[in-house]
């Protein structure tokens, strides 16, 4: 299956950052953890090329709907590898692409971030995800990571 073997592209050349991330989520068998976990029929992929100007998958992520009786949320998550930093300016417009793409369907998009993960971070704030706001009290946060959010734009 081409999804699952992008996938296993992408874990077996993540970035660092997304890396250490992993490991303190998901521990030694992290790899494994993360294709479990994921809905591989709703992963959306960036692709990019390699230092062999190949085509590749360069990150993989997604919308996880979260959504209860009168908010409609979600989840979003996203896993780069170290062939986003030659493919920077076609990552960051798949990136807006598909946020703007999806984003319409909920009023709110949020996640947790590795304080470490400085590149991510950086995205986000240009995806329009604000980091001010403590996290929502019946939201387990681990140590070490950061609450992001994003609300719809009123029309």
């Amino acid at each position: 299956m081409q999804t699952l073997k992008n996938c296993s592209f992408i874990l077996n050349n993540i970035r660092d950052e997304d890396l250490q991330e992993m490991q303190c989520l998901w521990g030694v068998d992290w790899k494994k953890k993360v294709l479990k976990t994921i809905n591989l029929d709703k992963v959306i992929f960036a692709f990019g090329q390699d230092e062999f100007e190949d085509d590749v998958p360069i990150a993989m992520g997604g919308f996880v709907d979260m959504s209860g009786e009168n908010l409609k949320i979600a989840c979003v998550w996203l896993i780069s590898t170290k062939y986003v930093s030659k493919n920077k300016i076609s990552f960051m417009k798949e990136l807006k692409k598909q946020f703007y793409k999806n984003e319409v369907d909920y009023d709110i998009l949020y996640n947790y971030i590795y304080t470490s993960n400085k590149e991510a971070k950086r995205w986000l704030y240009k995806l329009g995800f604000s980091f001010d706001n403590p996290k929502p009290e019946h939201l387990k946060v681990q140590k070490d990571f950061e609450f992001f959010y994003k609300l719809r734009k009123e029309k």
